[in-house]
């Protein structure tokens, strides 16, 4: 699953449009939204803005979590 299809998951979870995603984010139109879902690839601040807007939050954890406990939040 890439950045897109879990902003999508998220919309759809929620029931959220992308006009009322738009709106929360602070955006003028729907097709903000629609042009960085559909580009090649999200930058991660967008990808945090539109997730928080929708009470999400980004978690980065070690895939090895026996050597490295670490865990961090990206702000947005």
């Amino acid at each position: 699953m890439n950045e897109k299809d879990i902003v999508k998951e998220a919309m759809k979870t929620c029931g959220w449009s992308q006009e009322t995603l738009a709106h929360m984010c602070g955006y003028k139109t729907q097709s903000a939204v629609s042009s960085r879902l559909q580009g090649s690839s999200m930058r991660v601040d967008t990808f945090a803005k539109l997730l928080s807007a929708m009470g999400y939050k980004i978690v980065i954890k070690s895939k090895s979590p026996n050597t490295n406990k670490n865990e961090w939040e990206v702000d947005s």
